[in-house]
């Protein structure tokens, strides 16, 4: 399992409205250079709240992973967020491709801290292509890295404007 966490000067609430606002999302994309975003599935069923959208990103893609990803692909991302508590939301993730073995699972947190609140992404990537599917998973993984940071410093930015 591998973590991500993201400090925010705003209280959950705060931070949550955002994540489950259309137009944040469809920026936040935007800015990571994402290209015909597609919502599937949006609003409140059950006491979560589900964002599902479809994507295409662009990569460069090393030499060793150039025979099973192509530069640009489809990807399917699933948010349930647990609309029903008070001050620590939680939440689960999964990420798809089309046309290629991988799958990010993760669990979303965003919990309170002194400053604000902290959002945190516990998350395992499994690509199931033998021999080469741990050095995919880790090339993948730092190209998620970098995506997120962009929409981090995105949100930084939004949050300043609202």
């Amino acid at each position: 399992m591998a973590i991500a966490t993201y400090s925010y000067s705003y209280d959950t609430k705060t931070i949550l409205e955002m994540f489950l606002n259309k137009d944040y999302i469809q920026k936040k994309f935007d800015t990571t250079g994402a290209r015909n975003i597609d919502f599937l599935e949006f609003g409140e069923k059950d006491g979560k709240f589900i964002i599902k959208t479809k994507r295409d990103i662009t990569a460069e893609i090393p030499g060793f992973a150039k025979k099973f990803i192509k530069p640009t692909s489809t990807i399917t991302q699933t948010e349930k967020w647990d609309i029903n508590n008070e001050e620590l939301k939680t939440g689960t993730v999964e990420v798809t491709s089309t046309g290629l073995p991988v799958v990010m699972t993760g669990d979303l947190r965003i919990e309170p801290t002194e400053e604000g609140c902290k959002n945190t992404l516990e998350y395992e990537i499994k690509v199931n292509i033998p021999l080469i599917g741990g050095k995919l998973a880790k090339f993948l993984d730092d190209e998620g890295r970098k995506n997120a940071e962009k929409e981090y410093e995105f949100a930084l930015n939004y949050l300043k404007k609202i």
